[in-house]
Parts: C-alpha cells; structure tokens; sequence
C-alpha cells in the first residue's frame, strides 16, 4: 500500500511516503511526510479529487506528519506543493504529484444453495480479486466449533469453494472474513441454524381462515414449545418466526394458493397477539408441497397443514416471505 515518493528538500530534509489505496469504512489514502530537520516551517497543501488537504506549522526532527485524504471510490490524481524552512538556515519548496486510489466497501456473498452443514463446505464470491478467505464457526455460547481457510488469487465474481473443519455440536454462527488481493478485508456472517416446532395442526372451517376458539389451544401448545426455543438460542441468533400454510388439492388451485396464505395470516396474527417476540413472517403455498403426494381433487387431511419455522435466516422457499406487521 505504500508507494515512495523521490523528493530532495534541503538536503533530504524530508522524505514523502504516499499510502496509494484505501477502501471506504476501514481506511484511507494519505500522505505521510518524515522529518529530518526540524522545521521553523512546514506548509504541506495538495487538491485530490476535488478536496483541499493542507498542513501548515512547525516540526520537531524526527517528527511525521500524516495527512488523510478523504475521497470517494474510484482514482483520483493529487497535486500541490510542500515546503519548509529549517533550523539550519535552509528552506525549498518541491511540487506534489501523485495517484491514490479509493476503494468502495469489499462486497462478500454466499453462492445461494451452497452452504453444506453436513458437508462442511460453502461457496463465497468477492466483487475483487481475492487473496484469501477464512471461516470461524461457533456454537452455543460462542464455542468455537471450527476454522477453515481457502488460499485463492479466484477473479472479482469467482467462485470462491471453502471447507472447514468441524468437531461435533450444533452450528449457529459461520463468520468469514474475505481478503481481496491488496489486503483489504469484509466480514459476512451466516446464521444456518433453523428450528422446525412440532405441533398439532390447527383445523379450519372448509374454505374460511378463521380460527375458532375449540383450535387455540393448539397454537398455545405450540407457541410454548416456541418460547422454550426462544429461551435457549435467544441469545445466541435473532430469531424470526416464519408460518407456512399449505392445503390439499381439492378446489381451484389459484383459490387454494390464496387460501393458505389467508390461514398462514391468522395464525401468525395469533402468534404476534399471544405474545411471540420478535418478527414473524407468513406465506402460503397452497398445494405445492405436497407432505402426502396426490392427485388432483384428493381430499387427503395431512396436506391441510401448517409449518412453524424458528430461523435466523429466511428459509429457502419458492415464495417470498411476507412480513407481518406491527
């Protein structure tokens, strides 16, 4: 990162150090001037990317004086002058030219559908040239359950493959921390874990989502279960509640499809009301996913069901998540 700028000044009074990059959040380019004789005055001024960067005052020897250049992301060009008067009678000006260049925030993204719990592998792509990549996996009460490192000179937008590895115990956090060739780094942090509470479905009338009082206890059942739940990751993840509805294949399947949704609302309305937590998503899938296969027209009671997830990520459905709101 540093780039070292030739520069005489009354007998190498001075030497410039430029710090060439910088990326947003982390750090910046700068300008770095050593003193070698003190200075009775030291007026450091240059334009980069349409800032002014000025320094004006004395200097002890062997004092530094370090100058941010706070710019955008992209290549910017910097010009000025520096000069200076010494306590041994000496005095010069040199002009300043040089390049910086800012970059924006390293972006890190998990390849969808790459992440192996079981396999000990996932799949991260880096919008820069990478240099390296590592993974610290934890677990209940941050116990460090493994690590995993991945050596890459993988392009901006490469498939990035990483294997870690893993002693026994539940995975609740996977943290990678991505480096891009110049060094510059970005965390991502996973949270795989996900819950799926068991319970007794709900019964609704034919075609209604209304929920009738002779079916609450079900739901109070279930929403005990979600709280036990609550009490032992709580702390560990944020955790969301997601309530899926699904129906059998009798009917119109359009109407089917909006029906689910209507009865995914109301028991999610019910969990919000009886004092779950924290967010809570709902959809329906109507008569996709079927737990017992059938054809159509097939009044078959175990696919009128519903799911209740516990996730500190939105689980991977062919529908998007509707958020329930406050």
């Amino acid at each position: 990162m540093w780039w070292w700028v030739a520069a005489a000044l009354a007998q190498d009074a001075v030497t410039l150090k430029v710090v060439k990059t910088g990326q947003i959040g982390s750090s910046k380019p700068g300008l770095q001037v050593d003193l070698h004789l003190e200075a009775s005055r030291l007026d450091i001024q240059f334009v980069c990317g349409g800032k002014m960067v000025e320094h004006h005052g004395p200097a002890a020897l062997g004092a530094t004086v370090s100058l941010a250049i706070d710019v955008p992301a992209g290549q910017h060009t910097c010009t000025g002058t520096l000069s200076g008067a010494f306590t041994d009678g000496s005095e010069g000006t040199v002009p300043l030219s040089f390049s910086v260049q800012m970059f924006a925030p390293l972006v890190v993204k998990l390849e969808p559908g790459s992440l192996d719990l079981d396999g000990h592998r996932l799949v991260l792509v880096l919008d820069r040239k990478a240099s390296k990549v590592e993974l610290t996996i934890s677990g209940l009460g941050g116990e460090v359950l493994g690590f995993g490192e991945a050596t890459t000179a993988a392009a901006a937008g490469a498939p990035i493959p990483v294997v870690w590895e893993q002693r026994s115990g539940e995975v609740l956090k996977i943290r990678a921390r991505a480096f891009d060739a110049d060094g510059y780094w970005s965390e991502l942090e996973l949270s795989p874990w996900s819950y799926t509470i068991p319970h007794e479905d709900p019964i609704f009338a034919s075609n209604q989502a209304d929920l009738t009082p002779s079916e609450e206890p079900k739901l109070s059942a279930a929403l005990t279960r979600v709280k036990e739940v609550q009490a032992r990751y709580g702390a560990e993840v944020v955790i969301r509640l997601y309530v899926g509805g699904y129906t059998d294949t009798v009917g119109d399947a359009a109407f089917n499809q909006e029906l689910s949704v209507r009865r995914a609302l109301s028991i999610a309305r019910w969990f919000q009301s009886h004092g779950f937590e924290g967010e809570i998503f709902y959809q329906g899938f109507g008569e996709s996913g079927l737990a017992v296969p059938t054809g159509d027209q097939v009044d078959e009671a175990r696919n009128r069901r519903v799911e209740y997830v516990l996730s500190a990520q939105t689980p991977v459905r062919g529908r998007a998540w509707l958020p329930l709101g406050k």
